[in-house]
């Protein structure tokens, strides 16, 4: 790899999902910041991480296809992070846009039951509603603050659990079915942020989470995350390494929308084990 570009991020959204900055932008910052092995990965949608390989024919950082699909696992919210899945497949990318259509209709839902409960919305009003490429979130954050129900855009986080809008009800596809999608079009699937994802104390119970999802198919995890304690990175690292699993790093960057900084935690792309993304 490039010596002088020696990092890798491959967990990074554009403004196309939730972030604030444009694949222009992240490239331009992945540069600047030594990042020689960059994806981004939005959530179920293509278009970012499109633009993004397209932009860097140019660039000395090497840009992988990739996107971060929205999965439930018996009630629970798990991201699968798929790197080279052939994106011209249709049969992907229907499956990616439902995905999408997912995501999107937990706000719908949540609207119309916030209208019965006698809030001042209406889904009619909220389709009309439109927000700046680049603001960060999504369009109903930005809608409830728009119309004085919140005052910032993350609190209106809150209103989805407590109007039971929350992903488990939006009806997502399983892990084993989103590995297998993948996978059918070629692409290498890794679990993102177990320590996140996964709700359960350190040791032999998160050890059996890690199974569990690894017994899904897919083929790594991603280890090195902005928000694993040190205890959950060593657990992650030595569990891939006694299965034999790849090992990624990614910051989940979006931009100023949230404090996490792109390339961060720095990992240098010999220290990862990526074989089949690079």
């Amino acid at each position: 790899m490039n010596n002088n570009l020696p990092f890798a991020d491959l967990h990074v959204h554009s403004y196309y999902s939730d972030g604030t900055y444009s694949p222009s932008d992240i490239l331009s910052l992945a540069e600047e910041k030594g990042i020689g092995v960059l994806a981004i990965a939005d959530h179920d949608v293509l278009d970012g991480s499109s633009e993004l390989v397209g932009l860097s024919e140019n660039s000395a950082v090497k840009c992988i296809p990739a996107v971060e699909i929205t999965c439930d696992d018996f009630g629970r919210q798990i991201h699968v992070l798929a790197y080279h899945p052939d994106f011209t497949d249709e049969c992907f990318r229907s499956f990616v846009s439902d995905g999408r259509r997912k995501l999107d209709g937990m706000s719908v839902s949540l609207i119309e039951k916030m209208k019965v409960a006698g809030y001042p919305v209406s889904v009619d009003d909220f389709e009309r509603f439109t927000c700046k490429l680049g603001s960060g979130g999504w369009k109903a954050l930005h809608y409830f603050k728009n119309i004085g129900i919140t005052k910032e855009l993350k609190d209106g986080f809150s209103l989805y659990s407590e109007f039971g809008c929350g992903y488990e009800t939006a009806g997502f596809p399983s892990v084993c079915d989103a590995v297998s999608k993948i996978h059918s079009v070629g692409g290498i699937a890794i679990i993102a942020h177990p320590g996140v994802s996964v709700k359960t104390s350190l040791g032999d119970k998160f050890v059996s989470e890690l199974e569990k999802l690894i017994g899904y198919g897919a083929d790594g995890i991603e280890c090195f995350y902005s928000e694993h304690s040190p205890d959950v990175t060593e657990l992650c690292e030595r569990f891939c390494d006694e299965h034999g699993l790849l090992k990624t790093c990614g910051s989940d960057f979006h931009g100023t929308f949230l404090t996490r900084q792109l390339g961060f935690p720095c990992k240098k792309t010999e220290e990862l084990r990526l074989d089949g993304i690079i």
